[in-house]
């Protein structure tokens, strides 16, 4: 495709296409977002990664301003799209249809999980227009949920967001370093884009040395991912340590100069190209249906409906082995909890009373208590911590591992479910490309807040008041007891993280799984309804199936980059159905 104006005279073509039948809700919604955005001219930035990266702040940093919310929990909710125009406000719209504008200032009071936990408000879009440099040409940066929240609504708002992105900024982190489901979301990434930029944010947290040779790590794990070498941005985002944001903003904008607008084209022809393929599917499949004689289709008809059936029920078998592995995990981490607690009690009592014995003689005798007592936080994070990131590694590799054979299942599924459809109609379906990680990563926060009541107050500050020896004895009482508290109490948090997030990633896989089967099923779906409608030997409507495949085929080989056709309708010169893959 080579202008702009070609690509929207293919759009007015798909617009007559479905507005005659072809496509159903799902292409007409698709078809709209991809011509407003050629028209608009619009260039989306996606700046993307997993949970607390510091996306959101990097963002802030490259438009000059405070002006997206930043937190030390996860924080982003929904997708912002952020784009130039003055006045600045922030317009939402909502899934009823509503439109709001408001204050830039009013921005958390819609897009961020403690606001708007799950989009209960059925928020379907929030954009905010500033003045700001790097937004000129139309260009968009879109602040995307992370895909690595333990919200199961943020990854999922994240995966759709990914789907409509141009370029990408894609955040890592010096400390912890780039983990293996990063990057598999960076690979998904790259495929969604035309051009991928990495950042190694927070490198503030690491000496020079440590940091050089993160430098050298992430770069090659990027290569890798990407199949090619990209420049990574070294940068500290925070205002009071800002560092490399300025080079980044200044290739930013040197890319955008110069590249924006053949890769806008280039992004809108693929993702065009990608819908033409679905609409010629269908067609295929139609006219192979209507092609056959009257006893036949009946026949052919069910035995489609048959194997629809087929993939709905293994469907709904992976999502009962999502929530049977669910339940079994959960079992065992309420075992170990109950089994761990009174050991590691054991051993923080044991190795704070020897802290006790050596050193607390030495301490102010008002203080002495608040010194024992941080000295026993101290000791029952470092145990809790190693139980907990020993068992979290376990919990991560059973949820790779179930990851990993609900998606070979999926795979052969629907692999089998084309071959089925392949073998009945001689049409191969187009498969929706490999949708990554069905799992989110792992985030944990201890509280260690002391519960202090009015009658402890009182009996804390006479034991700070004893004399000598009884008073020391008393606080070693004291803080002994409370270890007995402490420790099972951490452990509970634990537990009780564990069990949250593990309820997360079953809903998001069992969401996730549901989606990509029936993606897939779509299609044939929409045609089945439409042969029920349609009165066997309808030369007409067989003569508009025919004419709509000769468009169609000549619109997916004038979208191919290379003259080439990837998919089901790999042989462009012959035409009829049952010419698939």
């Amino acid at each position: 495709m080579s202008t702009s104006l070609e690509l929207a005279g293919i759009h007015d073509q798909l617009y007559r296409l479905t507005t005659a039948g072809a496509g159903d809700e799902t292409d007409r919604r698709a078809l709209d977002a991809l011509n407003d955005q050629l028209g608009r001219g619009r260039f989306r930035v996606l700046v993307t990664g997993e949970a607390k990266r510091g996306k959101s702040t990097l963002l802030n940093a490259l438009l000059g301003r405070e002006v997206l919310p930043t937190g030390v929990v996860p924080v982003t909710a929904l997708a912002t799209t952020v784009r130039q125009g003055t006045p600045e406000t922030v317009t939402v719209r909502f899934t009823d249809g509503r439109i709001e504008q408001h204050d830039p200032a009013a921005l958390a009071r819609f897009i961020t999980q403690a606001a708007n936990p799950g989009n209960r408000r059925g928020i379907s879009e929030a954009v905010l227009t500033l003045d700001a440099p790097l937004l000129a040409g139309g260009v968009e940066l879109v602040d995307s949920p992370s895909t690595g929240s333990v919200h199961a609504q943020n990854t999922g708002e994240a995966m759709a967001t990914r789907r409509t992105v141009d370029a990408a900024v894609f955040v890592l982190t010096a400390d912890p370093p780039v983990s293996a489901a990063e990057q598999e979301l960076l690979r998904l990434v790259g495929q969604a884009s035309v051009h991928t930029v990495v950042v190694l944010n927070k490198a503030d947290q690491l000496s020079a040395d440590d940091l050089g040779e993160t430098v050298g790590f992430t770069r090659q794990v990027v290569a890798d991912a990407l199949g090619e070498t990209v420049p990574v941005f070294v940068c500290a985002a925070r205002e009071d340590v800002r560092r490399g944001v300025d080079d980044l903003a200044a290739a930013l904008t040197g890319y955008l100069a110069g590249h924006r607008d053949a890769d806008l084209l280039r992004s809108l022809t693929t993702r065009t190209r990608r819908l033409a393929v679905g609409l010629l599917d269908e067609v295929l499949m139609a006219r192979a249906v209507t092609d056959l004689d009257a006893s036949r289709r009946q026949q052919q008809v069910q035995a489609l409906r048959a194997q629809l059936d087929a993939l709905d029920q293994r469907r709904a078998e992976a999502g009962d082995l999502v929530r049977a592995e669910a339940r079994h995990a959960l079992t065992q981490i309420n075992t170990l909890a109950h089994d761990t607690s009174p050991v590691l009690t054991a051993q923080v009592t044991a190795a704070w009373s020897t802290v006790w014995e050596e050193e607390s003689s030495a301490w102010p005798r008002r203080e002495r208590e608040a010194q024992g007592r941080r000295r026993l936080v101290a000791l029952t994070r470092q145990a809790v911590d190693l139980w907990r990131r020993e068992q979290e590694e376990q919990l991560t590799g059973r949820l790779t591992s179930l990851d990993r054979r609900l998606r070979d299942r999926l795979a052969h599924d629907l692999d089998t479910f084309r071959d089925s459809v392949a073998d009945l109609v001689g049409v191969t379906l187009a498969l929706p490309q490999d949708g990554g990680l069905l799992t989110p990563s792992p985030r944990f926060r201890y509280q260690f807040a002391e519960n202090i009541g009015q009658s402890e107050l009182l009996a804390g500050w006479f034991r700070r008041h004893l004399p000598g020896e009884i008073g020391r004895r008393r606080s070693r009482a004291h803080l002994a007891a409370e270890a007995g508290v402490l420790v099972p109490m951490q452990v509970g948090r634990v537990r009780a993280d564990f069990q949250e997030r593990l309820a997360e990633s079953s809903r998001l896989m069992a969401a996730a799984l549901a989606a990509r089967y029936a993606e897939v099923a779509r299609r044939l779906t929409f045609t089945l309804e439409q042969s029920g409608t349609t009165p066997p030997d309808d030369t007409e409507y067989s003569a508009a199936l025919a004419e709509r495949e000769r468009l169609l085929r000549r619109l997916v080989r004038d979208l191919s980059t290379d003259g080439s056709a990837e998919g089901p309708a790999s042989d462009l010169s012959t035409e009829g159905p049952g010419t698939g893959q």
